[in-house]
C-alpha cells in the first residue's frame, strides 16, 4: 500500500500522513506574483511537511501515470520551443486558454485518472485507501493548485484522454495540436479550417467532456504568417523561425550594454542571467550575437552575487 510505504521512506508514522491528508487544505501559504501580460497569479504553496509529501508522491505514484506526446510543457524532454517548433512551419495558427485551469481540475478527476491507470501502478500496489489519500494530499479544496509540485504532472495526466481526442481530430483535419499547459495551439497551412476546429472545441466542452474546462474566451486568437503569431511567449516569424520578438531582445541589449559598462546592478545582473540561459534553449544564436558584438563572455562575467 502506497500510504504505508510512504510511512515507512519518509519516517513518519501512518496516523500523521491521515491527519496530513485531512487537515492539507488548510496547509498553504497564499500569495501574489505579477503576470508578464499584466495583472496578477495566486499561488497556493504548500507547507514544508505537506511538500515533501507530494514529491514523494510525484516521483514515485504520479510519474508513472501517461502524458500524450503532444504534452509540451511540464515532462521530461518538453519545452516551450518545441511547442513552436511543431507549429512554425504552418501559415495559420489558433490559440485557445483555459480558464482557471488547475483549479478547473477536481479530486474526482484526480481519482479518475487513477483508477484509469490501476494496471499500470499494480507493481506499486495502490489500494482505493491510498486513491483518495493521494486526492486529499494533492488537492487543496478538492481541486489542483498552483503551487503543488504535483499539480504540472497529474494535470498533464487527466488531460491525456482530452489530447488524444483532439490529436485524432486535427490530424483527421491536416491540422497539428499541441497543448503547453493550458494553452491549446492549433496550425495548419489549410484556410478556414481553424475556425471550424474552435466551434467544434465550443460544443465538446459544451457537452460536459471530463475534466469540466472553459475557455477564456479574451485569450482566444488567430493569426497567421502575415501577421505576428505567437506559441508560449515565442515568436514564429513570417521566414519560419523561432524568435523571442524584437522588444525583447531590445530590453536585453540595454542590459548588456550596461554589463559591458560595469552598470549593471546586481539585481538586474540576476535578471539577465536568467534570460541568457533561457535563450541559449531557445534562440542560441542571438547569446552568440550578443557575445561577439559586445565582446562578452556571459559564463564569466554574471558572477555577481545577489
Amino acid at each position: 500500500m502506497i500510504l504505508e510505504q510512504t510511512a515507512a521512506r519518509l519516517d513518519l508514522p501512518v496516523s500523521f500522513l491521515l491527519k496530513l491528508a485531512k487537515t492539507a487544505s488548510h496547509r498553504y501559504k497564499e500569495y501574489t506574483i505579477p503576470k508578464r501580460t499584466g495583472g496578477t497569479r495566486t499561488i497556493h504553496h504548500p507547507a514544508r511537511e505537506l511538500k515533501l509529501v507530494q514529491n514523494w508522491l510525484l516521483q514515485y505514484v504520479l510519474i508513472r501515470l501517461p502524458v500524450h506526446a503532444v504534452a509540451t510543457a511540464y515532462s521530461k524532454g518538453s519545452s516551450i520551443k518545441r511547442n513552436a517548433e511543431m507549429h512554425v512551419a504552418n501559415n495559420y495558427l489558433l490559440r485557445v486558454d483555459f480558464q482557471d485551469f488547475f483549479p478547473s481540475l477536481t479530486g474526482s478527476d484526480v481519482v479518475a485518472v487513477l483508477r484509469a491507470n490501476q494496471r499500470r501502478l499494480a507493481n506499486i500496489n495502490i489500494t482505493e485507501q491510498d486513491i483518495y489519500f493521494i486526492r486529499r494530499i494533492v488537492c487543496r479544496r478538492d481541486s489542483l493548485t498552483i503551487g503543488a509540485p504535483t499539480s504540472p504532472q497529474l494535470s498533464n495526466a487527466i488531460m491525456f484522454e482530452f489530447d488524444e481526442t483532439w490529436s485524432r481530430r486535427a490530424h483527421d483535419l491536416e491540422v497539428t495540436y499541441t497543448r503547453y499547459a493550458d494553452d491549446l495551439y492549433f496550425s495548419t497551412n489549410r484556410p478556414n479550417v481553424l475556425r471550424d476546429i474552435l466551434d467544434g472545441l465550443r460544443e465538446y466542452l459544451k457537452a460536459g467532456g471530463v475534466p469540466t474546462l472553459r475557455i477564456n474566451e479574451k485569450k482566444t486568437a488567430f493569426s497567421s504568417r502575415k501577421r505576428r503569431r505567437l506559441a508560449a511567449g515565442l515568436v514564429l516569424t513570417s521566414d519560419r523561425r523561432i524568435s523571442i520578438g524584437r522588444h525583447k531582445k531590445r530590453m536585453l541589449k540595454s542590459l548588456v550594454l550596461k554589463l559591458k559598462r560595469k552598470e549593471l546592478e546586481p539585481v538586474h545582473a540576476a535578471s539577465l542571467r536568467g534570460w541568457i540561459c533561457y535563450l541559449r534553449s531557445v534562440e542560441p544564436a542571438f547569446v552568440l550575437a550578443l557575445q561577439r558584438k559586445y565582446d562578452l563572455d556571459f559564463d564569466a562575467s554574471l558572477t555577481w552575487e545577489i
